[in-house]
């Protein structure tokens, strides 16, 4: 696909979140642009903690948004914004529930308290709250019923694996997603992680949050199963460089990672 033929959220998500552009691929072609809408919405309220330097300006752009999309449900004029316009199509013509939106900004708050999941159970939980929303709302566009199929399981998945690539980027950031408990087990400290000079600890903290990716999950769901087999691929190359998330090879794609959707998926 062309550059030039992409819309503003497609191209939005092509170059903030690529692997949901690819995932988007998979769907039916009718179906993307409301995908891309949905996938560039997500992009706006994730990035809310790297955009502001207070809490309160966080708040009040998470309520911007909540507000926004509040009106698109009212029925009363939607702000003049690209991404908010197309999710307003996206909403209307696939019968979007409000509650899911509602939820992906509410989790999006707890980013602003830079305060650590104390356990791995809650690891597991925010990648839940900020993912199982969204991909509920992904399988609702590509025709599926969310409420019967195995969302959640394969949400979380998705998420731990895109947390346990992104650790160095937020290490950089001086923020930490890793379980307070594991990393206390572990004797991973987190001077060091912030410093980029992590310690044998981290490796075994990886380790843990690794296993807690769940394999195995059936459907017949076709945006499910590239999404499962996506964070599979993230996984097996976790595992792959020893747990080492800072592996210079971490940044490198997994080889003919599109070719590997492609076969493992029976639609395509």
């Amino acid at each position: 696909m062309h550059k030039d033929t992409v819309s503003y959220c497609g191209q939005l998500v092509r170059d903030y979140d690529p692997d949901r552009f690819l995932l988007s691929m998979f769907a039916p072609a009718e179906r993307r642009e409301a995908l891309w809408a949905l996938f560039a919405f997500n992009h706006e309220i994730a990035k809310t903690r790297e955009s502001v330097t207070e809490t309160q300006l966080g708040l009040i752009r998470l309520q911007w948004w909540r507000d926004a999309v509040g009106t698109i449900y009212e029925g009363a004029d939607v702000p003049e914004h690209e991404v908010l316009k197309a999710l307003a199509s996206a909403i209307k013509a696939h019968e979007l529930p409000r509650a899911e939106f509602d939820a992906l900004i509410y989790a999006r708050e707890f980013d602003l308290e830079d305060v650590r999941p104390s356990t791995l159970e809650g690891l597991l939980n925010y990648a839940d709250y900020t993912a199982t929303p969204l991909m509920k709302l992904a399988v609702q566009i590509c025709g599926g019923d969310a409420a019967v199929e195995p969302v959640a399981p394969v949400a979380v998945n998705y998420a731990l694996a895109g947390l346990l690539r992104a650790v160095p980027i937020h290490a950089a950031q001086r923020r930490c997603y890793l379980p307070e408990d594991l990393m206390n087990e572990h004797g991973a400290f987190l001077n060091q992680l912030y410093d980029n000079k992590p310690g044998a600890g981290l490796l075994r903290v990886v380790e843990e949050i690794a296993g807690a990716h769940v394999g195995g999950v059936k459907t017949d769901n076709r945006f499910l199963k590239v999404s499962q087999r996506l964070s599979h691929i993230y996984m097996k190359k976790i595992k792959g460089l020893g747990f080492d998330v800072f592996h210079p090879k971490m940044q490198v794609q997994p080889a003919f990672k599109a070719l590997r959707l492609v076969v493992s998926n029976p639609f395509g």
